[in-house]
């Protein structure tokens, strides 16, 4: 927690604006059929077997996926091959070089305005990442240095944090969509599911996000660097 205390009083002055700046990426693993969540999922019941049973997969198929959001835009949903381990080659080759490149040249082509004054305002956006091996090797700091200049050096960003960002509210967000239509039957109807859910978050949502950020921050301090939930 002292990591996460450190971090915060650093950005304790940080405005909204500020935080407009930053660009949050983040991995996030969607299963099928997933089961409730519960920490909010209640079930008032006189006594547990007037609780319906839900049965599940003991070992569920599940892809993982990354992603990118500023205040006003999102990046495209890179999905993670099944069984393919997120290495410092993998993440630089794929995700950085592929996903993330695409993501630039297809907005600065053919995005929105608003979408294009993001990439516009590139050179002066700070790019975040959590401190998973992957992300902080050599290979991946070298890469960031020569493409993207603005990126917060191994260590800034505390550790088990995922509370502090708000890519954290657009996997929920997704998650929740998923939970709306009922069973998906394979991995292909969740990827087409993910990608339509993702698209259809609004550039208002995300600017709503990235308001609350100094709230995050204060909210994190209040609790000495304690969990603050989402």
């Amino acid at each position: 927690m002292a990591a996460r205390l450190k971090f915060c009083k650093e950005c304790l002055n940080w405005t909204a604006n500020d935080w407009k700046n930053i660009l949050f990426t983040d991995e996030s693993p969607f299963e099928l059929n997933h089961p409730p969540n519960r920490k909010n999922d209640c079930v008032w019941a006189r006594n547990a077997v007037d609780v319906e049973p839900v049965q599940m997969v003991k070992f569920p198929k599940k892809i993982q996926v990354w992603g990118m959001m500023s205040h006003r835009a999102l990046s495209e949903l890179h999905f993670i091959p099944v069984g393919q381990t997120v290495s410092a080659d993998y993440y630089v080759s794929e995700i950085l070089g592929k996903t993330l490149m695409s993501t630039m040249h297809r907005k600065r082509e053919r995005g929105t305005v608003v979408e294009r004054k993001m990439l516009k305002n590139m050179s002066r956006a700070i790019f975040q990442q959590d401190g998973a091996p992957a992300h902080t090797a050599n290979m991946t700091l070298n890469w960031l240095r020569i493409y993207l200049k603005s990126f917060w050096a191994k260590g800034t960003w505390p550790a088990n944090s995922p509370d502090l960002s708000p890519i954290e509210n657009i996997w929920s967000i997704l998650k929740d969509d998923l939970d709306s239509i009922g069973e998906i039957k394979d991995i292909k109807m969740l990827e087409n599911r993910l990608k339509t859910a993702w698209s259809n978050i609004s550039p208002e949502v995300l600017d709503k996000l990235m308001d609350g950020m100094p709230k995050r921050i204060h909210k994190c301090i209040e609790l000495s660097g304690g969990y603050i939930g989402n």
